[in-house]
């Protein structure tokens, strides 16, 4: 960081310093934003998003049963009335 730089962050927070807590806060998180979008030194690339994609996800809740059918479903949602009320 140049001298000037680094004059100009010191007058920056001397400028906020003064600022309601709101609205301090409302500024870091803007600030907090602006680094999740890029990476490095480099904008993040158009469409570029975190986690994993839907097709992986989905993935991990496959399994080679069949779907339960609709009184398989009602048996499911007994039981579970029964250990939740006693019902």
């Amino acid at each position: 960081m140049s001298a000037a730089e680094a004059q100009e962050m010191v007058d920056l927070l001397d400028r906020i310093r003064g600022w309601p807590a709101p609205r301090r806060l409302t500024l870091a998180l803007r600030i907090l934003e602006t680094l999740e979008a890029t990476t490095g030194d480099r904008p993040a690339e158009e469409g570029a998003r975190r986690g994993w994609p839907v097709e992986k996800a989905l993935g991990l809740l496959r399994d080679d049963r069949e779907p339960p059918d609709d009184e398989e479903c009602r048996r499911i949602v007994e039981e579970a009335r029964w250990d939740r009320y006693g019902l």
